[in-house]
């Protein structure tokens, strides 16, 4: 089945139902993506290692633009 014909075939409901879900799945994957950098840049900041620390500290960066896209996002 293609993308086009599902969309033909889904009702609003079904939609919005769909999109609702991939938002809390997004938001999800930001908050957890976020604790294991902050964990990364902790562990980094305990073994004085410079370049766990700014891999932890990008991880948290990342993550965080993906949670904040989530809000942004049209609900329709």
């Amino acid at each position: 089945m293609k993308l086009k014909e599902w969309r033909e075939g889904a009702s609003p409901e079904r939609r919005s139902l769909i999109r609702s879900k991939l938002h809390v799945l997004l938001a999800t994957i930001g908050t957890l993506s976020s604790v294991a950098g902050i964990g990364v840049a902790l562990d980094g900041g305990l073994e004085f290692n410079r370049t766990k620390v700014f891999v932890g500290v990008g991880i948290i960066v990342v993550s965080t633009f993906v949670y904040v896209s989530m809000l942004f996002t049209p609900a329709e």
